[in-house]
């Protein structure tokens, strides 16, 4: 059920904006679980975001500062 769900639904409605986990965002990761044991989620974002450039949008800045990847709170600009 879940490899359908990716595969119909996931990858044809997110096509071309899906970000890949490859061998180079996981040594970022892997140097980040070594400085800071983050969960491993927040550090696979963060790595994903600073391999490709990008901001980490998102109410959980603090779990991100650590981290030292751009972060952006989306609900700062909209009060």
């Amino acid at each position: 059920m879940l490899p359908h769900w990716l595969d119909e639904k996931v990858q044809t409605e997110f096509n071309g904006r899906i970000l890949p986990l490859n061998l180079a965002c996981v040594r970022v990761f892997a140097s980040m679980r070594v400085l800071n044991p983050r969960p491993e989620r927040d550090a696979m974002i963060a790595a994903t975001a600073l391999f490709q450039g990008l901001t980490v949008v998102t109410r959980n800045v603090s779990n991100f500062a650590p981290l030292v990847v751009a972060t952006l709170d989306q609900w700062q600009l909209t009060r």
